[in-house]
């Protein structure tokens, strides 16, 4: 008898520990999602308290920087191939070019992204959100401008842009910088290989911003480039904001974190009924 309450304990625990290894990827998410909600409201609050004649400046320059680009960008953000970094010394101190400075946010309602956005695509940036590639448009709008916005996906504490393969053409995507928000309409899908960078190019008279990430899962072999357009949008009418599918996460959460308190009651009850009976012997 000894025996078989110690394999029904055992067993107790490895369910337990199954439970706690299946729900980890989800609670990490929601967690580092709400620091990421939190982030993106600490930057809007910074934000609406900057002076509009800055505000006004800083994408005044990034305009001037964005005609200075060449035409096309031979590089892959996640290699590293064929980088050839643009020399600008006249900016090399302007603010939006700093490494990983928060440059604004991105959200897409059809995919639940929604997710800081900085400067670089180093790892520091890319564990915590989206990069702007360097040597591409500053996301700022304008005709001649290509912006290539880079996420990892299958991350296991961070989705990023591991939903970013359930967007459709014709789908909205929007892209906030400092105070300004800009609204694209998705008009191409394309899986390539690392070093097909041709999608990549700066068109000109075209306002571009392709969202960038690895695929398929697990293999990482291709890239997955989800170009969109820029349409005029009314941001005074409600749309359906990512946040608000925040809580559809929750839905998931707390059933598991339930799941777990009652597991570990079960597993208490047991050992104490199984000391009770130790006792009577």
């Amino acid at each position: 008898m000894k025996k078989n309450n110690k394999q029904r304990l055992l067993g107790l625990l490895i369910i337990l520990v199954g439970i706690c290894t299946m729900a980890y990827p989800r609670i990490a998410n929601y967690v580092n999602q709400q620091f990421a909600v939190k982030d993106i409201a600490d930057y809007n609050t910074e934000m609406a308290k900057t002076e509009e004649s800055t505000i006004e400046r800083l994408i005044s320059i990034a305009k001037e920087y964005n005609k200075l680009l060449p035409l096309s960008y031979p590089a892959d953000p996640f290699s590293g191939d064929g980088i050839n970094y643009v020399q600008q010394q006249d900016y090399q101190d302007f603010e939006l070019l700093q490494p990983a400075v928060m440059l604004g946010y991105v959200e897409v309602p059809s995919a639940k992204i929604y997710v800081p956005m900085y400067y670089g695509t180093s790892n520091t940036v890319l564990d915590k959100g989206v990069g702007v590639l360097e040597n591409s448009s500053l996301p700022v709008g304008g005709e001649g401008t290509h912006a290539v916005i880079v996420g990892h996906n299958g991350m296991a504490s961070r989705r990023i842009f591991t939903d970013l393969e359930d967007v459709k053409e014709g789908d909205i995507f929007f892209v906030h910088v400092l105070n300004k928000d800009f609204a694209y309409q998705i008009d191409q899908i394309k899986t390539v290989l690392p070093d097909e960078v041709e999608e990549l190019r700066i068109i000109k008279d075209s306002d571009f911003v392709t969202l960038l990430t690895c695929t398929p899962f697990g293999v990482n072999d291709h890239r997955l480039l989800v170009r969109g357009h820029r349409i005029d949008y009314d941001f005074s009418q409600q749309h359906d904001s990512t946040v608000k599918l925040l809580w559809w996460q929750t839905e998931i959460f707390w059933p598991l974190v339930i799941s777990i308190v009652i597991l570990i009651i079960l597993v208490g009850v047991f050992i104490k009924f199984f000391k009770k009976r130790k006792k009577k012997k």
